[in-house]
């Protein structure tokens, strides 16, 4: 089967392209890479990526066989996918939607969609031979548009390292670093800093765990993203000025562009963010691909889960994990005792969900990797 795979190339060179360019391949945000790498690498056969929503249906529909689609938080209130639903309807192909996620303030909470938004489920309903989603909240979204064939497995981007005791091994190095094993371990903060609703949170986070060796990933806006690159600082662009306000205390005064030099860091590509994220000795925030790809990299990490969609992920995938609205960032104790995290937990649910996404993906039609294969046939 020939596929149609909805995302960039994962390999893709990008340090030979502007920064807005590689942005835009990034989907606007490049924790895109995180679950495009993943599916990438679990699935066998000759495909072509298509990096932008603006393709020819036309041209997919007689060159493929079908499409896929590594989905990220695309059922957003303030989202209107009726651009990309009429093309995918257009192309009558049948699609395997692996990841997709709804977001609310919080799980339960009810969502109004835009229309175009319901058109593309309403193609999804009809066209997707499958649906793999965040969790239970998506599926329930989902289920109230009539929407069956969906099954929550959270992020394809958990099976992306498929060492048999990974969870094993980040627990006893979480226990290592918020313990005292380590008397003044790097950080890697991988956090939606731009973000003004956590302003306070991200004010005592900063202030606890940045003591030592830290640096920033920055996933997105454009101008933070450029800033990391090293390409362009604006000071007078409303992200910066925040950035400034919130790192404070932090840097020289007037010396806050080399501060971001020195400290912000950015990726487009997921292979690249996995061999810097293994130097630190610790990785917490709010971003999940960001510290996915680092506990994927065998770094203790800690997800702080602030809405639906970083709680069924969460939830679901069995991370360690607390909510960002219960701690008040005194210690490293407090995290550590709040922290809701079990090893063996996590390397035996990690199985079951990986069984069940293997299924899924050959009840396609479609080849997994023998690697992928053999993990989930270990369960």
């Amino acid at each position: 089967m020939k596929i149609a795979f909805l995302g960039e190339d994962p390999h893709f060179r990008s340090a030979l392209v502007e920064t807005e360019e590689a942005y835009k391949r990034s989907g606007l945000n490049v924790g895109n890479h995180a679950f495009w790498n993943a599916v990438d690498s679990h699935i066998i056969g000759e495909r072509e990526y298509i990096n932008n929503w603006g393709f020819d249906s036309n041209y997919i529909r007689d060159n493929f066989d079908i499409i896929v689609i590594p989905a990220s938080n695309f059922l957003h209130p303030d989202r209107d996918l009726g651009a990309l639903a009429n093309k995918l309807q257009k192309t009558n192909l049948p699609l395997l939607v692996i990841g997709i996620g709804a977001q609310a303030p919080a799980t339960g909470s009810k969502i109004a969609l835009k229309e175009g938004t319901e058109r593309f489920i309403s193609v999804l309903k009809n066209q997707a031979v499958h649906i793999t989603c965040r969790g239970s909240y998506t599926a329930e979204v989902l289920h109230s548009y009539g929407v069956k064939q969906v099954t929550a497995l959270g992020c394809p981007s958990n099976l992306t390292n498929l060492s048999n005791n990974l969870g094993v091994t980040i627990e006893e190095k979480l226990a290592n670093v918020f313990l005292g094993g380590i008397s003044e371990p790097s950080i890697l903060l991988n956090a939606d800093t731009h973000r003004r609703k956590f302003y306070a949170e991200y004010r005592k986070l900063i202030e606890l765990v940045c003591k030592n060796s830290f640096n920033v990933v920055c996933q997105n806006p454009l101008e933070i993203v450029k800033a990391a690159r090293g390409v362009d600082y604006d000071k007078l662009c409303p992200h910066m000025q925040f950035q400034e306000k919130l790192w404070k205390n932090l840097y020289t005064p007037g010396k806050f562009e080399q501060f971001v030099t020195d400290k912000f860091v950015t990726f487009f590509g997921a292979n690249p963010w996995m061999e810097y994220s293994k130097k630190f000795d610790l990785s917490i925030g709010t971003r999940l691909h960001g510290n996915m790809l680092a506990f994927q990299s065998g770094v203790p990490s800690v997800f702080l889960s602030h809405d639906s969609r970083t709680s069924e992920l969460v939830d679901i995938m069995k991370l360690p994990h607390c909510n960002i609205k219960d701690l008040e960032f005194t210690s490293f104790e407090e995290i550590y005792e709040k922290l809701n995290f079990s090893g063996v937990d996590y390397d035996t649910n990690r199985k079951f969900l990986a069984k069940k996404y293997v299924e899924i993906i050959e009840s396609t039609g479609l080849t997994v990797t023998a690697a992928l294969k053999e993990f989930s046939d270990e369960s």
